[in-house]
């Protein structure tokens, strides 16, 4: 372009205000600054060449609000330096764009695609070899996209979001908004995160607090385990061994082998001290924690009831870990047929 102070006849009177000079008014003594194609040649082309990018004809109409403002629509329409994706580039240890960064109004800024990562580098240069000090906000990554913004004394650099690059944020940061407390103990949601806090109110109600009713197991579904349920297994696990043994005669032949089932290994009528009682050997096969146990007896009768029942109450002595005997007198003479149920409860 022609710069308006290297034509003729131009008001120089005023360089503070008019730094290129002025259109100088003719007085009539030919003193005027003059209408050619030099002067203002280039006003014409360079309208005449926003119009054409844009593909905007003249309609050789004067521009005006009946006709429109055919002008002002092509200056509109066309992108500027601030609309454009520049490139961000890095070259021996600084950053670089290609604008003016020296010539950046504060707070103007632009939008560009880094092709490096983001290390430990600080300084940035623009076209015009201005450097400036820049601080980043997010360490950004090759392809994604940045703000650079002109501050007062240098430069921000903001790392911006998308669906390419929040992966990759959320993975470098760490970060995910979390879940309010009445969100977690909701649990209605996939889209917070949960945090230790939360997450430890949340299940304590369900165990012990408000909304452990909801989530015990039941009879019909599996859950959380009750304190009832708590002390009915641990009072299983103390059950160590399970079984009976069968075809007792009260009284019988000494040196009786019965039959046996479960955790019975042996039960083997041994010589009683009075006459007409027994006395039997049972061996179990999963040996007791130590001799402080207990033998619940549960007595079934296999043949005739009224006859059965002709015995007094059954006595356990405990032998060793794995030993005890069961000792019971016969009140009447008769033939019994008893099956003897058998639990061996460590204390």
């Amino acid at each position: 372009m022609r710069a308006l102070n290297t034509n003729s006849n131009i008001d120089n009177s005023d360089l503070t205000n008019y730094p290129d000079g002025r259109v100088r008014n003719n007085t009539g003594t030919g003193n005027g600054t003059p209408v050619n194609e030099r002067v203002y040649g280039d006003i014409h082309q360079a309208i005449a060449k926003m119009m054409r990018l844009y593909d905007i004809v003249p309609n050789n109409l004067p521009d005006n609000e009946t006709n429109g403002f055919q002008i002002i629509e092509a200056i509109m329409s066309l992108a500027s330096k601030n609309d454009f994706i520049l490139p961000l580039s890095l070259n021996t240890g600084v950053l670089s764009v290609p604008i003016k960064l020296g010539f950046m109004r504060t707070g103007e800024q632009v939008v560009c695609k880094a092709s490096f990562d983001l290390a430990s580098q600080t300084q940035i240069k623009g076209s015009d070899a201005t450097t400036f000090t820049f601080t980043a906000n997010g360490t950004f990554k090759t392809n994604e996209y940045v703000r650079i913004i002109k501050t007062v004394s240098g430069v921000d650099i903001i790392r911006l979001v998308d669906n390419v690059s929040l992966n990759a944020m959320v993975s470098d940061l760490l970060f995910l908004k979390k879940a309010s407390q009445a969100e977690e103990n909701a649990g209605a949601i996939d889209t917070k995160a949960t945090t230790p806090l939360v997450n430890l109110v949340a299940f304590t109600r369900r165990v012990i607090g408000a909304d452990s009713g909801s989530y015990l197991a039941s009879g019909i579904r599996n859950g959380l385990e009750s304190i009832e349920h708590f002390g009915l297994v641990e009072q299983l696990k103390k059950i160590k061994n399970r079984g009976w043994f069968s075809g007792l005669d009260i009284g019988g032949t000494v040196g009786t082998s019965y039959a046996v089932s479960g955790d019975i290994a042996s039960a083997i009528s041994v010589t009683a001290v009075v006459a007409g009682n027994s006395l039997i050997e049972c061996t179990l096969a999963n040996a007791m924690t130590n001799t402080n146990y207990k033998v619940n007896i549960s007595i079934e009768s296999m043949g005739n009831a009224d006859l059965d029942n002709d015995c007094g109450q059954f006595v356990f002595k405990v032998v060793s870990t794995t030993v005890f005997r069961i000792a019971v007198a016969e009140l009447f003479s008769g033939v019994q047929n008893l099956k003897v149920h058998l639990e061996v409860v460590q204390n």
